[in-house]
This record gives structure tokens, sequence and C-alpha cells, in this order.
């Protein structure tokens, strides 16, 4: 079956579309930042003064609770915006993210615990109907399956070796350095949405009059 799929195809056959592709990769570094820390995030927890398997438990549905709310707002709000709209929240949510990551990093109490994993699940929230009406909006056509074959293959691949990454950075360098890694990784996830913005020329007067009227 898989001969079948695979050989004596042209490379055009696996060819996809240029957001399509930003979001792929985006999607890649977002989960392979996030698979870094979280399979490992309860040891992450009994480090920090006060807090225990049940603190780790608890602010994960703090995390969850946050996400939610995040997605019902950004997802009402953005039904009827375009897509210019829709790479900027992405982006947006992405940096947040990036700001949860970096504040683990410095976690010194339990409650820091809780903050910066609402801030991760805002970011998310407000990020994921988003990007994920500009994933489903364009796949292309006779192609959807193998596209989201590949969204997933690639997202899994990367998150298995992440966990593994993980967990030899935390026992060799500390959980602060593996905290910093995924927010490089996370705010790298964002250059496939800009650069798929900065090449589309007619968009840079749209992105200008988009940042007037927020401000």
């Amino acid at each position: 079956m898989l001969k079948e799929i695979f050989i004596g195809r042209q490379p055009s056959h696996f060819q996809v579309n240029n957001i399509v592709k930003s979001f792929i990769f985006g999607e890649t570094l977002l989960w392979t930042s996030w698979n870094f820390v979280m399979p490992i995030f309860a040891l992450f927890t009994i480090t920090v003064p006060g807090g225990n398997v049940e603190i780790a438990a608890s602010s994960y549905s703090v995390y969850l609770v946050v996400r939610v709310f995040g997605e019902l707002i950004s997802g009402r709000m953005l039904t009827h915006s375009g897509e210019l709209r829709k790479f900027l929240i992405t982006i947006l949510g992405m940096l947040i993210m990036s700001l949860g990551y970096l504040g683990f990093s410095i976690t010194k109490n339990v409650a820091s615990i809780y903050l910066y994993y609402a801030i991760i699940g805002i970011g998310l929230g407000i990020a994921s109907p988003a990007k994920n009406s500009l994933f489903s909006t364009h796949l292309d056509k006779n192609a959807e399956t193998l596209e989201w074959g590949m969204l997933d293959a690639s997202v899994f691949l990367c998150m298995a070796l992440s966990a593994v990454t993980g967990g030899f950075v935390a026992t060799k360098y500390g959980f602060s350095i593996l905290f910093i890694v995924s927010a490089i990784v996370n705010l790298a996830g964002i250059i496939p949405y800009l650069l798929y913005i900065r090449h589309e020329e007619t968009w840079r007067e749209k992105i200008r009059s988009c940042l007037n009227k927020t401000l």
C-alpha cells in the first residue's frame, strides 16, 4: 500500500500551497516547544517551593479553562475577519505563549506557575481559531486528507523527538534553560507566517491600516 502511495509519484503530487506550508511549519515548532516541557512539567513543579503533583495537575486545568474562554472569544471576534487579521492574531498568540515559557524560567513560587500557565492558555486560545481557520480554508482541493496527514506526521514526529530532547536538556542544564529553549523554538514558529506576509506585497498597506485602526 505504501509503495503505491509514494513510489513512482512526481514531487508535484506532494506540493502544497504557501499558507498550508506556513501552518505546518508553524504548528510543528509550536508543538515541539510544548513537548519540550509538558511531559516532565510535574517534575518541574516539585522543584518549586510548595509545589507538588497536585499543583501540577490543577495548574494544567487552569490553562485549559483559560484557553477555552480565549478560543470562544477569539473565535467570535474573528468570525467575519479577513486573512490578514487572522495572521496577526496568530502571531500575537504565539508571542504571548513565548512570554509564558520565559515566565516559567524565572518561577519561584506556586502562584507564578498558575499565572504563566494562564498566559500560555491565553496565547494559544486566541491563536488557535485564527490559524486553524487559515489552514482549513486553504487546503488544496482533493488533497485535504494528504495535507492533514502531513500536518499530523510532522507534528507528532517532532513532538516525540522533543520529549526526549527536553528530558536531556532539563537533566543536563536545568529547567530554566529548557524553558528558554522552548520560548525560542515557539518564537521560531512565527517566522513562516511573517515570511508569507512579507512576500504578499499587497498586504503591506493593509497591515499599516490594520495597525492604525488597532492603535
